[in-house]
């Protein structure tokens, strides 16, 4: 499922032209870095160039739930949660979860036509929510809005350039 995940993650950077590399081990809960060369956009708006992002990256098709809202809630590892919720970061972090079918025949389908991963991602960002003491886990609510498209990448990687939150 790891490798699923960070081929969904190398598709959409692929099409937008940004770099990722994986993480040689844990380091602060980053599981990949994902870079743009210069700026992500034509706009002036646009203030500093080479924005990085980096993701903490898991797949899943127990611990990821569709609530009645449509939102999904997820179960995340304490410690794991913790990494994500500093504010002191110096380059900014998001939880990415691709949702994966049950059967392992359909996380991938290949014809003539198409190479396909099944299903998709959500993200979020927990910058400045409270720790946990909890020990095992804590469940967080990813916006069901929240899905990570190649557009959504783009527009993120805007966001960290023009310096705002995500």
């Amino acid at each position: 499922m790891e490798d699923v995940s960070f081929a969904y993650m190398q598709a959409l950077c692929a099409y937008n032209g940004y770099t990722i590399s994986k993480a040689e081990r844990d380091n602060d809960g980053v599981d990949a870095t994902i870079k743009c060369k210069r700026y992500p956009c034509n706009s002036s708006d646009c203030r500093k160039r080479s924005p990085i992002i980096d993701i903490q990256l898991k797949a899943s098709y127990v611990k990821l739930k569709e609530k009645k809202n449509g939102d999904y809630s997820f179960i995340l590892e304490a410690k794991n949660y913790n990494n994500l919720v500093m504010s002191d970061r110096m380059t900014p972090i998001i939880l990415v979860v691709l949702h994966m079918d049950k059967d392992r025949k359909k996380w991938v389908k290949h014809s003539k036509s198409a190479l396909k991963i099944t299903k998709c991602a959500y993200w979020v960002s927990l910058k400045n929510n409270q720790p946990t003491n909890n020990g095992s886990s804590i469940t967080v609510v990813i916006p069901k809005e929240n899905i990570l498209s190649c557009e959504c990448l783009k527009k993120l990687m805007i966001k960290v350039s023009k310096e705002e939150e995500l």
